[in-house]
């Protein structure tokens, strides 16, 4: 196997009746128009607009960023059907097609991928900061080289480039110093590598935390923002893609504008949409689409597990979390399968994280685990305070658990955790936090010792480096194993595919079974909808690591349906 056909397996998430395949629109496509959408990160404002700041939202808030490759939306529903394309951070290597780059080649001897770049690309004009010109070579070696300089940046996520080139305006050189597996998600299409202008990055730290200052060569560019309430972001008229419906191609985007409502109050978005204020509503619990159902019947959904695993990050640098015989008590001193019952009324699953239940070449399903693995999922507070007591805590003991009030289910789940805990002798303190400073206290000094989280699952290679390796960013447990960090490093230097995915599905398997550095909680299954008046989208949301620009500038809002069934209602 060459390594320019390396594959990977994706196996699509459940879909509803609105995800099969759809025939190609037959309407003439209404150019313009404005497309409202609640997003699945509808309690969230832009983290930053400083992309130095290595956020992983940056790429859902800068629509006018773009990168090398993208997801081909023809393997979704709205083609080939073998892609959702919900998943935060995994496309398999088939289905990518170019975005900056019109296409690429991967060379042996040395190793090193060389990117095509597309002709006549534009960087958006940007009063103050640029003037509009063609997108080169240089401008992408300086943004990578210039985001991997910051002292944010992620600890070797870029370690295997050994040096970038530019051999003319339209052809960029990545060389290897080895061979990684993930390499496409590093550099091509993943949540880090946006191309931005050497103009941008010019800008003094105060300048670039400026919206106004953004720059790119996406269908949009930011118009307004308006903090706690919404995001616009106006039509790029020199973008350079296109789009062929029925047989005639139009320029993109199809519509005027996209509007990011953010709303906090869960009710509340679900009123914006029943009442048509919304076109789309990217997330919605399972409580709530019985009732949109009947007061919003025309609406069509669908129905996905949810690509965050839930889990408590138990602090293991630290007493008493540094025994495992107390993590393994956390885990079985809950009744997880009851959580599955009652709280999410069998809208979920038990075991979804590392590994996504999607990955079928990754992932061990539960009954397929070792028995300790097995006993984690089973509630025994006999046995948890069995564990306490041989661990030296016969008496309990207290921790803080710091959760976020940006998540339904946190706030749902967090009072259960802690009447369960409290069963077994341990206290439970709440400690309950706004987005920003709960993501600040992440691998701070003000840690507490159980962190709850909505972690995105990514992709096999990115969940376990991410999550378990050594001193790693999102390492909210803070686990450090010299071995498993040998053996996750090795994994991904590894160019053959079969045993590169038979090494990762063994330390997935580790981290449950042995290592067990979380409690696992289960995975809930969400809901998106939209209105009929919203044409040519098929429920997809991302096209690379958390990027909608690409499948938002595809949708055009009928106007007459909007208005007739707007006046019906």
């Amino acid at each position: 196997m060459t390594l320019r056909t390396l594959r990977t397996t994706l196996v699509l998430a459940t879909l509803g009746a609105a995800g099969a395949i759809q025939a190609a629109e037959e309407a003439t496509p209404q150019l313009g128009g404005t497309v409202n959408i609640s997003t699945m990160y509808r309690t969230l404002d832009a983290t930053t607009w400083d992309l130095q700041n290595w956020t992983w939202k940056g790429n859902h808030d800068n629509l006018q960023l773009e990168s090398l490759l993208r997801g081909d939306l023809q393997y979704g529903p709205r083609g080939k059907n073998e892609n959702s394309f919900v998943e935060q951070a995994y496309i398999p290597y088939n289905q990518l097609e170019g975005s900056l780059a019109e296409s690429w080649e991967v060379k042996e001897d040395p190793m090193r991928v060389i990117f095509h770049l597309r002709k006549g690309v534009q960087w958006q004009e940007v009063p103050g900061v640029m003037k509009k010109r063609e997108l080169v070579a240089n401008d992408v070696i300086t943004s990578f080289e210039s985001r991997g300089n910051s002292p944010r940046a992620i600890p070797t996520f870029w370690d295997f480039i050994e040096r970038w080139e530019a051999p003319d305006d339209h052809t960029v050189i990545a060389y290897f110093n080895q061979f990684h597996g993930n390499w496409p998600y590093r550099i091509a299409w993943g949540y880090y590598d946006g191309i931005s202008p050497p103009e941008w990055q010019n800008l003094s730290e105060e300048k670039r935390a400026d919206w106004r200052n953004a720059a790119g060569t996406g269908p949009y560019r930011i118009e307004k923002i308006e903090t706690g309430r919404q995001q616009v972001y106006a039509k790029n008229d020199d973008y350079w893609d296109s789009v062929t419906l029925n047989g005639k191609e139009y320029p993109l985007p199809l519509n005027d504008k996209v509007v990011y409502h953010i709303i906090k109050d869960e009710a509340s978005a679900v009123a914006a949409l029943s009442s048509g204020r919304i076109d789309i509503m990217e997330a919605i619990r399972w409580q709530l689409v019985d009732q949109l159902k009947k007061t919003a019947p025309e609406l069509q959904f669908r129905k996905n597990l949810s690509t965050n695993g839930t889990y408590i990050a138990l602090r293991t640098d630290q007493k008493p979390f540094n025994d495992v015989r107390v993590r393994r008590a956390l885990n079985i001193a809950v009744d997880q399968k009851a959580i599955l019952s009652s709280l999410l009324n069998g809208e979920g699953e038990l075991l979804n994280y590392p590994f996504a239940q999607r990955w079928t070449e990754f992932y061990t399903p539960l009954d397929q685990l070792s028995p300790e693995a097995r006993e984690l999922f089973e509630y025994d507070p006999e046995k948890a305070k069995k564990l306490l007591a041989e661990a030296g805590y016969p008496k309990g003991f207290s921790f803080d658990l710091q959760v976020c009030s940006c998540s339904p289910y946190h706030m749902d789940v967090a009072p259960m955790l802690q009447a369960y805990y409290q069963q077994v002798g341990v206290k439970v303190n709440i400690k309950t936090m706004e987005y920003g400073a709960f993501r600040s206290n992440m691998r701070g000094k003000t840690q507490a010792g159980g962190y709850l989280m909505n972690n995105g699952s990514g992709n096999p290679i990115q969940v376990l480096r991410k999550s378990f390796r050594t001193d790693q960013t999102w390492n909210a447990s803070w686990y450090s194993n010299e071995e498993f960090d040998r053996k996750i490093d090795a994994a991904i230097k590894e160019p053959d595919t079969e045993k590169r995915n038979a090494m990762l599905k063994e330390l997935n398997d580790f981290i449950i079974e042995e290592a067990v550095p979380h409690v696992w909680l289960p995975t809930e299954m969400g809901y998106s909808a939209w209105w009929p008046w919203v044409k040519n989208y098929y429920g997809e949301q991302r096209i690379g690591a958390v990027k909608p620009n690409a499948i938002y500038s595809r949708i055009w809002i009928d106007q007459e349906m909007k208005e007739s069934m707007g006046k019906a209602r």
